[in-house]
């Protein structure tokens, strides 16, 4: 069986683009919408929701009238890759227990529990390790 799971969806890898294409642009001017759907080759039905969910996480500020767009609302630094996970998509959870048994509590977790805890915190600690600006820095020694 070759059936795969991506934990990181589409519509994040998406947003990612986004925010890659406007930390590399030169200037505080905004982008607009249609520029970065075109540049990114985002479909469009995902781009206004996802725009629209990293204005809500405060990651992108937005700006109206003819010279609107989009703007990144912190440093690339402060902007990780947990931080779009969870504003696209929601966190990555693992499950905690693989056994549908009253004796695995979550006060006194069974040996395979505590490896599954070890590995969530693994995860988001890797997914909070990657910013934007270490997104950047490698596309720009590999480009």
């Amino acid at each position: 069986m070759d059936k795969k799971v991506f934990l990181i969806k589409s519509d994040t890898d998406y947003a990612m683009r986004i925010l890659v294409h406007l930390a590399l642009s030169d200037g505080d001017e905004p982008i607009p919408a249609g520029v970065l759907v075109e540049k990114q080759g985002v479909p469009v039905d995902f781009a206004y929701k996802i725009l629209q969910k990293l204005c809500k996480a405060k990651i992108l500020k937005s700006y109206k009238g003819v010279s609107g767009g989009f703007v990144l609302a912190k440093d690339p630094e402060q902007i990780s890759l947990l931080d779009v996970i969870d504003a696209i998509q929601g966190r990555v959870v693992i499950r905690p227990c693989l056994l549908v048994d009253s004796n695995c509590a979550s006060a006194k977790p069974c040996p395979v529990s505590l490896k599954l805890q070890q590995l969530q915190e693994t995860l988001d600690t890797e997914m909070q390790g990657i910013t934007l600006a270490k997104i950047i820095q490698i596309k720009r020694n590999n480009c």
